[in-house]
């Protein structure tokens, strides 16, 4: 190899990709906003993020030299874990965020579980040191009970107390992620052909499949072959996060590129070409590993024909919010009923989304951040199909609940109201036998229909035809009670023997 080859694939110190994770509401916009300067919170619905975004900042760093990061912002609520999930697998460094008034929640610990799991360092921010009934020694506190011992606390995980809306200790923070990435010896290779990782890709209705990428090594330039899983498009543009029109792209730089025809998985690895040859053997490679994983997968298993199936088209704008819907969905099934997903998409509503409904006996359409159009809305009116679109998950959650709620079958069980037992036999007469006997558990009415359990095995069944208590006739005796009965039963009964009164209740 020449000297000038050696140079050419030289390594250069690459930008640290930081994932911002933590509680939905601990402050994760708000340090974003802080530092970028522009407002995130304000373009979401309800003030929750919903997406994966990505975003490059400058910050000096205490040497004085200005210094690249780029940031993610994950959603918070507990339907987007597999995004919040991706996002600290494809990231360097992670801040944990929490709130010094809050402290440590659920999702602060699936956060730091997807955190530990993609084996990363990451930075505690204790936010909201501004409000008055912070306290960031109990956040610490409460993180220690949770095995993560910060370095003030004679631990190894360094944290900064923050205010993301003063913007107090965020310099000191960004400091912080810096020397954590200087540790981590952070490299990539300009001159090659970039690869990296799909962090979101959606459907625009205006400019066609547009797709997310983080670039971890070489450089993207505008014309590239791109190959994600078996699928491969020539790049026709770039844009960088601030939406603007570049030729080339390199180390960690998030960009978004059109020329796909159809969406791509999201936290599939890309690849970028120069040789259409080099491409498509690529493309093949993939194919042949994949008919071969295919081979080996497992048949799903059939539902249990005593449930009622709500057949479901789940439409979204992007592959990372279809992931948190299908959460929600899988979630809330239950044994009665439960949702069987007849085909998912991005993108609008369609008339094709009802026709594959028409014939199923609880039919369903959800969208998440789309909308239906003029013909599909036609469709659902006319064959009844319950059809709404959200673009806030907890709402979507809430509709469906009420979906499953409304076709949950009915189910009539055998309920046991009361137990007794049989302290003596007085006469028995045929099969009509009088007995007294203590209320152990419940109530015992007149009327009730028994089961006569002895040696706690049932033998047979009975029904109470009258009961006194005190030697007066009474319609029930409660727990505790002793009472007399004549129970009409053609199996003997023996003192010992346990009654049970029970109803038939429909749920």
């Amino acid at each position: 190899m020449t000297a000038a080859t050696s140079a050419q694939f030289k390594s250069a110190v690459r930008p640290p990709v930081v994932v911002v994770v933590g509680h939905i509401d601990h402050g994760k916009s708000t340090l974003l906003d802080y530092i970028r300067k522009s407002n995130v919170v304000a373009t979401e619905a309800g003030g929750i993020t919903q997406h994966t975004s990505a975003y490059e900042v400058i910050h000096p760093a205490e040497d004085g030299i200005e210094r690249k990061l780029t940031f993610l912002d994950t959603p918070g609520h507990e339907a987007f874990a597999e995004m919040r999930a991706r996002g600290a697998s494809v990231s360097d460094v992670a801040i944990l965020v929490v709130s010094a008034e809050d402290g440590v929640k659920p999702q602060t610990l699936e956060a730091l579980a997807a955190v530990k799991a993609a084996g990363i360092p990451f930075v505690v921010a204790i936010n909201k040191i501004d409000r008055p009934n912070a306290n960031p020694d109990r956040v610490k506190q409460e993180l220690g009970e949770h095995e993560v011992y910060v370095e003030s606390y004679g631990g190894k995980v360094p944290s900064v107390n923050i205010s993301a809306k003063t913007g107090e200790g965020i310099s000191d923070l960004l400091d912080l992620i810096l020397l954590v990435s200087d540790l981590e010896n952070l490299t990539g290779i300009i001159s090659e052909p970039a690869d990296g990782y799909v962090l979101e890709s959606y459907l625009d209705p205006k400019v066609g499949i547009t797709i997310t990428l983080i670039i971890k090594n070489g450089t993207l330039l505008l014309g590239d072959l791109v190959v994600i899983e078996d699928k491969m498009a020539k790049i026709k543009k770039i844009e960088n996060f601030l939406g603007n029109s570049i030729k080339s792209a390199s180390l960690s730089a998030p960009v978004k590129i059109y020329g796909f025809t159809d969406p791509v998985e999201v936290g599939q690895d890309f690849k970028a070409f120069g040789n259409k040859k080099e491409a498509e053997k690529y493309v093949k490679d993939h194919t042949d590993k994949k008919e071969v994983t295919d081979a080996k997968s497992p048949v799903a298993a059939t539902l249990g024909s005593e449930s009622v199936e709500l057949a479901m088209v789940i439409k979204s704008d992007s592959h990372g919010t279809l992931e948190a819907v299908m959460h929600e969905v899988c979630k809330l099934a239950s044994d009665r009923v439960r949702f069987k997903i007849v085909d998912t998409g991005i993108g609008t509503i369609t008339d094709r989304d009802l026709k594959l409904l028409i014939g199923s006996s609880h039919p369903l359409v959800a969208g998440f951040n789309v909308r239906a159009d003029r013909s599909a809305s036609d469709l659902a009116e006319r064959y009844n199909v319950p059809l709404q679109t959200f673009d806030i998950i907890y709402k979507l959650t809430e509709w469906l609940e009420e979906q499953l709620k409304l076709n949950r079958p009915e189910l009539t069980e055998e309920v046991v109201m009361g137990q007794v037992k049989i302290l003596k036999v007085f006469s028995q007469n045929n099969t009509k036998q009088v007995v007294g006997g203590q209320v152990q558990t419940g109530r015992f009415k007149k009327g009730a229909s028994v089961k006569i359990v002895r040696r706690e095995a049932e033998i047979g069944r009975g029904k109470v035809v009258e009961l006194q208590a005190q030697k007066v006739a009474v319609a029930e005796v409660l727990e505790g009670d002793q009472f007399g009965t004549m129970i009409d039963a053609k199996i003997q009964l023996s003192a010992g023997d346990v009654l049970q009164a029970v109803e038939m209740v429909t749920q």
